[in-house]
């Protein structure tokens, strides 16, 4: 039987948290992105090696050519690095999506936000600060979604040169961030999978 535990604040924002996929033009301010970044390194890391750098775009051009562009890779026949592992129904399957009509890798965010770690090894690190900066978007009443898709994109040593971007960083994640358009349904969630309890 499960105990129903008080809902503060931290467990108001993870049972709140969405998947946008639809946003208001409406810029973030530049103290609310620091805000965001400043909650994504209080995540634990390795060592408290702290491998995260964070590479923002806000420019409205440069967000249309990325979106244009990280399509384009994602297309791009044969599939490069790390997509030519996936299996090849999956594929297409997301290609079929990237395809369709109106689609935008980026879901039209004002702000995307492009998580590199200093190598292979401290890509987890900055999963648990990406899930942190999703979460205190929330009771400042905006929408994130990591976008997965953008990642073989970013991690291009031209795109790492454009941003910044030491070459031998990886990029880990990236996420966008802005005032959603509408409310975003809450999806299913499954009770936890217990393997063993001893």
């Amino acid at each position: 039987m499960a105990i129903e535990a008080p809902l503060t604040p931290a467990l108001a924002a993870i049972y709140e948290r969405r998947a946008v996929r639809s946003y208001s033009a409406t810029p973030i301010e530049r103290e609310t992105i620091e805000h965001l970044l400043d909650a994504a390194v209080r995540a634990p890391s390795s060592m408290n090696t702290q491998p995260w750098s964070f590479a923002i775009v806000q420019d409205p051009g440069l967000l249309s050519r990325f979106e244009r562009e990280a399509a384009d890779v994602f297309l791009r026949e044969p599939p490069m690095g790390e997509l030519a592992d996936v299996p090849s129904d999956q594929l297409e399957l997301l290609r079929g999506l990237v395809r369709s009509p109106g689609f935008g890798i980026l879901h039209g965010a004002p702000a995307l936000i492009v998580i590199y770690s200093t190598g292979v090894e401290g890509i987890p690190d900055c999963f648990l600060a990406a899930e942190n900066l999703m979460l205190a978007a929330v009771p400042l009443g905006l929408g994130s979604c990591p976008i997965g898709l953008a990642r073989p994109f970013l991690d291009q040593p031209e795109i790492k040169a454009e941003l910044n971007v030491p070459e031998t960083s990886r990029c880990a994640i990236a996420i966008v961030v802005g005032e959603p358009l509408g409310e975003a349904e809450p999806t299913h969630r499954d009770a936890p999978r217990i393997t063993s309890w001893r």
